[in-house]
């Protein structure tokens, strides 16, 4: 660890005493780089938030198709997918696994807001650029956006006509892509963009059982944007997107197993071996029901953005309509038996309107005032089917299947305002206010079947609401007739959970920005942000109150300066903060076959982010990022245990619904003490027709936790990855070809594990992990018309 810090910041080192002694003759450039975070175009360099940024050039080479990609290039951001969905981290905070929840990290695509996120899953398609904005974002893209933002902006129709035609091969995995664009003026004042791609691959896990490799991946995706100007004075912008992902098995594996688990894996699979690799998956095509293991989604995205100027003064309406849909088939033992599998259909609606009014710049005041409104209506189907004698638990009298239900309709609507003081030519004083009403409704039940005769089993309904996590607030025989148990809360008055519950928050910042020189910047912040509770959506057990858990709130303090050097040449950025989270909402791995939701007291988060770039010659260009990061719980006592806890605990006389620890003092997930990128980028003319263009990058991240239990059996360990691409274009660029290297090292790291389900039925201390891509290799052709 110590030897790659010093190494990395002894070659930065280096690199710049290289420019320093090169001569005055060759001056190159460094590319002015606008972001659209604070609601204006403004160069990043007079932005007072520490950002991360990519550009849609380096996103289409580097084939980065998720925000998932895109993480690996970005120290203190993480994005995990889940068995329940994705998580995404930034500096060490983000959200748990639960349906239920809200995002820590808001993700912003041209101005509307996705809530959920699966949204993450989506292709990148046609990307102009990504933002991450790190810190609480509250005051201009509101609630959810506790640990920050991701500010994604797509390509518009342009001036002149432009035809591409791009193409990708991916031989390691079956793997190829191929996109379509058309964009250019219509009339003088119309003008429109269409892109459409597809996308396959076979996937990279060897599954033993099957003797199939998974992922497979059939991704369509197709943008249409219409873009309108009759005067100077109105633009008017119309998207519509409509997308399809579907996939067929997983990247899991069972990855450490006892004595226990091997044998009754074997009964299925006498292959079967635990371990962490690529063909060792060992996977069953998903229980009793007919279906493989698999993930479908399909959305259609309307956005609607109106820009009318009057004077200097500029009032904009973004309209949003999102309608995203998903359904899954996971096979949650996570080996060859048929006993435990879960899946989970789910729609979200979601309708958003902004209207924002910005003054003219350079005045002595600025500002910037809104509105904004949202309704979502989330609707959530999980069933589960539980094969216990499989396991060799029971002879079938256990057997059982679940069907949850949970719908949810919310509201929220704010007004906002941020003013800008310029005190002079270098002082600004920058406030922002924000005031936000939240409304939320929900329905949930469940319901424990006899798996092969479709009807009520009430003997199991006590047994399953403790061991596999299914309510049993009521159950139905085949007459229609309520039907009780011995379980106190079985039978109650009411025949599912019905809640309701509404909040309203004033959030805001405050900025003093001095601008030391004309080429520094120096800042310092605070704000605060909340993100809102809610219902859990997976936990069925005891009365309502253990349904609800409440809002996470957060104070940041941040300071920072943004430096731009040598005539241009170069620049570097850093930024330094705090952060106080209450109320942490988190899930916790009950042991069996689900999460427990709840608020963790305080957790608090530190550390210094740098990042630079420097055009070393004409030709070469260094980038670097750097970041240390120390989050922490800071008061949470009564946190779940992890299993060889709970094992320890048992062995001791206790319980396993009794056992709990004290995470005080200890990491959050996803929060390595330190992760870098660096890049270098080569850019030569051969000859008078061609050009050769390269790039090396290297991520670094330490060890951390992966597991919020904070179990060592998943936790990831320090990595290096190394991806690096070659090109040959035409002068003119019309034609380019390439090859891209992925994860040269051929690290094996794992971006999710956790304990296998039924813990408590003997397959404790048997984990799953979510293995991430090896080596791979692809070859790239680019024409254009």
């Amino acid at each position: 660890m110590r030897n790659f810090r010093v190494g990395y910041l002894s070659n930065t080192a280096i690199a710049l005493a290289i420019v320093a002694s090169m001569e005055a003759a060759a001056q190159p450039m460094l590319e002015e780089v606008i972001v659209t975070a604070t609601k204006r175009a403004e160069s990043m360099q007079d932005v007072p938030i520490a950002i991360s940024m990519m550009s849609g050039d380096k996103i289409s080479q580097q084939d980065i198709q998720s925000l998932e990609d895109l993480a690996v290039y970005m120290p203190n951001v993480h994005i995990a997918e889940g068995g329940a969905g994705d998580q995404v981290f930034i500096r060490g905070v983000g959200s748990g696994i639960n349906y239920g929840f809200e995002q820590s990290v808001g993700t912003f695509v041209d101005g509307i807001y996705f809530g959920r996120g699966q949204a993450s899953r989506t292709a990148f398609l046609d990307v102009e650029r990504v933002e991450v904005l790190k810190g609480p974002q509250s005051t201009l893209f509101g609630k959810n956006t506790v640990a920050g933002a991701i500010n994604i902006t797509t390509r518009r129709p342009g001036d002149e006509f432009e035809g591409l035609i791009e193409g990708s091969l991916e031989p390691e995995f079956d793997g190829w892509s191929t996109t379509l664009t058309l964009s250019g003026p219509i009339t003088d004042t119309f003008g429109a963009r269409l892109v459409v791609k597809r996308e396959e691959s076979d996937g990279y896990m060897d599954n033993s059982f099957t003797g199939d490799t998974e992922r497979t991946m059939e991704d369509t995706v197709g943008r249409l944007v219409l873009g309108w100007a009759p005067t100077d004075s109105l633009d008017v912008l119309l998207k519509y997107e409509n997308g399809k992902s579907e996939s067929e098995g997983r990247q899991d594996l069972v990855s450490i197993a006892t004595d226990f688990a091997t044998q009754r894996y074997q009964v299925a699979d006498p292959d079967f071996q635990a371990g962490f690799g690529y063909d060792k998956s060992a996977k069953n095509i998903g229980g009793i029901r007919p279906d493989t293991n698999y993930h479908d989604s399909d959305w259609d995205i309307f956005t609607l953005t109106v820009e009318y100027m009057f004077g200097d003064h500029s009032i904009k309406s973004v309209t949003g309509y999102v309608d995203y849909q998903f359904d899954n088939y996971l096979d949650s033992d996570y080996g060859p038996l048929e006993f435990l599998g879960r899946g989970r259909d789910e729609t979200h609606k979601q309708f958003t309107q902004e209207f924002l009014l910005s003054s003219p710049t350079g005045e002595t005041f600025e500002y910037l005032a809104g509105l904004y409104y949202q309704d979502e209506e989330l609707s959530h189907d999980r069933y589960t089917d539980a094969i216990l004698s499989a396991a060799g638990i029971g002879t079938g009298s256990l057997d059982a299947s679940g069907l949850g239900q949970f719908d949810q309709d919310s509201s929220t609507w704010s007004a906002f305002t941020q003013l800008t003081w310029n005190l002079g030519d270098s002082f600004r004083l920058i406030g922002g206010l924000r005031y936000s009403d939240d409304e939320k409704e929900m329905t949930k039940d469940a319901f424990v079947t006899d798996p092969f005769t479709e009807t009520s089993n009430i003997g199991l309904a006590g047994i399953y609401d403790a061991v596999l996590n299914f309510s049993t607030d009521h159950f139905m025989n085949s007459q229609g007739a309520t039907v009780c148990s011995g379980v106190a809360y079985i039978c109650t008055s009411y025949p599912d959970f019905d809640n309701k519950r509404s909040e309203d928050h004033v959030t805001g910042d405050v900025t003093l920005q001095w601008d030391a020189t004309d080429d520094v910047m120096t800042y310092f912040k605070v704000g605060n942000g909340y993100k809102a509770g809610g219902f859990d959506e997976a936990n069925g057990r005891g009365l309502i109150d253990a349904q609800e858990y409440e809002d996470e709130t957060v104070v940041t303090y941040e300071i920072g300066a943004k430096m731009t050097m040598l005539d241009g040449r170069a620049r570097m950025n850093v930024a330094a903060f705090y952060s106080e989270f209450e109320d942490l909402q988190v899930s916790a791995f009950d042991g069996n076959a689900g999460f427990i939701v709840g608020n963790a007291a305080e957790s608090e988060v530190q550390g210094v982010e740098l990042d630079g770039s420097i055009a070393i010659t004409e030709s070469f260009t260094f980038v670097a990022s750097v970041a240390y990061l120390n989050a922490e719980y800071a008061n949470f006592g009564d946190a779940a245990c992890n299993e060889p806890q709970v094992q320890v605990f048992i062995a001791d006389g206790g319980t396993r619904a009794g056992c709990t620890q004290n995470l005080s003092g200890k990491p959050l997930q996803f929060s390595p003490d330190w992760s870098a990128h660096t890049a270098l980028d080569y850019a030569t003319q051969l000859g008078d027709s061609l050009a050769l263009r390269a790039s090396i990058d290297l991520m670094y991240s330490d060890s951390y936790e992966v597991a919020n239990d904070l179990d060592p059996a998943v936790a990831q360990g320090s990595y290096t990855k190394v991806n690096a691409r070659i090109a040959l274009a035409n002068i003119d660029d019309v034609w380019s070809i390439a090859v891209l290297g992925k994860n040269l090292t051929d690290e094996k790291t794992s971006t999710w594990g956790n304990d296998v389900p039924l813990a408590s039925q003997g397959f404790s201390e048997t984990y799953f992990q979510h293995i991430d891509a090896p080596r791979s290799y692809e070859l790239q052709v680019r024409y254009s018309f």
